[in-house]
C-alpha cells in the first residue's frame, strides 16, 4: 500500500498534552501551523484559530479521508487579500470522539453518548491556550482569538462562545451537528436515539440571544445539502435568521449554504476561505 506523502505548507509542530478527563487517549496530540515567515520576535502579535478534528487539518497523510487545506487556503488569502497568516492550532480527536465533541445541549440522551464537550473545552481553556501563549507569539485579545470546527466541531465552536464569551470573539461553526440531537447517531429521519426534538438548536438561540452576548462575536456559520447535509442546511439559516431578527447586526454574522455539497472537508476547506476572510474584515 503506497503511503501518502505529507502535504504541510508552512511548519507544523506537534505536542503532546496530557488531560486526565480523557478516558481514551489521555497524552493528546496538538498540532501547532505557523507560516513559513512566522517570526516569534515580531512586535505585531499572531491571531490564533484554535479547531477539533486537528489530524484532518493541514495534511493528507494524517487526515481520515481528506484535509481542510487550512494552510493554503491562509496563504491563499495572503496572497489575495494581504491578510496576515494566523497561527492555528489543532486537537486532534480520540476513539471517543462522538462524546468528547458533545455539549449538553439537552438533557435527554442521545444513544450511549456521553456529555464530555465541557471536559474538552476545559483541557482548551487551562491547558493548551496557556501552553499556547506562553510557547508562541501570540495576541490575548479576544477578538484575536477563533474557535471553529466541524460537523461535532461546529456543535463546540457554539458552546465555546456560550461558556467562554470572554476569550473568545469569533466563531466559526461549519455544519454544526444538530441533527445528532434530533434523529440520533443516523442524523436524518426517521428518529431512533435522539431527542426527537429540535431542543438542543432552541437552546443554542435562546443563549446566542442573551443581551450579554447580542454582537459579542464574529459567527460564520454554514451547511451544504447532499446526503446526510440535507438534514443539516436549515440549521445555519434559521440560526442566521433569528440572530438577525433579535438585534444582531449583519456585520457580525455570515451564513453560507450551498447544496450543491456533502458533509465533508471539501465543503469546509471551500467555506474555511470566506470565514478566514470574514473574520479578518475592519
Amino acid at each position: 500500500m503506497k503511503t501518502q506523502e505529507h502535504t504541510v505548507v508552512g511548519n507544523l509542530d506537534l505536542k503532546k498534552i496530557y488531560n486526565k478527563n480523557f478516558l481514551v487517549s489521555p497524552n493528546r496530540t496538538i498540532r501547532i501551523w505557523t507560516p513559513f515567515n512566522y517570526n516569534k520576535n515580531s512586535l505585531h502579535k499572531y491571531k490564533t484559530i484554535y479547531m477539533f478534528d486537528g489530524a484532518n487539518l493541514f495534511d493528507k497523510a494524517t487526515a481520515f479521508i481528506d484535509e481542510w487545506e487550512i494552510d493554503e487556503t491562509i496563504l491563499t488569502c495572503l496572497k489575495e487579500n494581504k491578510i496576515r497568516p494566523a497561527i492555528v492550532v489543532g486537537l486532534d480527536s480520540s476513539k471517543d470522539r462522538l462524546s468528547e465533541l458533545l455539549p449538553r445541549f439537552s438533557n435527554k440522551a442521545i444513544a450511549n453518548l456521553a456529555y464530555k464537550g465541557e471536559e474538552t473545552l476545559d483541557f482548551l481553556i487551562s491547558k493548551v491556550m496557556p501552553y499556547i501563549n506562553k510557547h508562541y507569539n501570540v495576541s490575548t485579545n479576544r477578538n484575536d482569538i477563533t474557535l471553529a470546527g466541524s460537523s461535532m466541531g461546529g456543535l463546540m465552536a457554539l458552546a465555546g462562545g456560550i461558556d467562554y464569551p470572554e476569550v473568545f470573539g469569533n466563531i466559526l461553526s461549519f455544519s454544526p451537528a444538530f441533527p445528532l440531537y434530533k434523529y440520533g447517531l443516523n442524523e436524518e429521519p426517521p428518529c431512533h436515539f435522539g431527542t426527537n426534538n429540535d431542543e438542543a438548536f432552541k437552546y443554542v438561540i435562546k443563549k446566542y440571544l442573551d443581551p450579554n452576548l447580542i454582537n459579542k462575536f464574529k459567527i460564520f456559520i454554514s451547511a451544504g445539502g447532499q446526503g446526510i447535509e440535507k438534514e443539516y442546511t436549515k440549521y445555519p439559516l434559521k440560526f442566521t435568521k433569528k440572530l438577525l431578527k433579535n438585534n444582531w447586526n449583519s456585520k457580525n454574522i455570515l451564513c453560507k449554504v450551498d447544496e450543491n455539497y456533502s458533509h465533508n472537508e471539501e465543503q469546509w476547506s471551500m467555506f474555511f476561505y470566506y470565514a478566514y476572510k470574514f473574520i479578518n474584515q475592519k
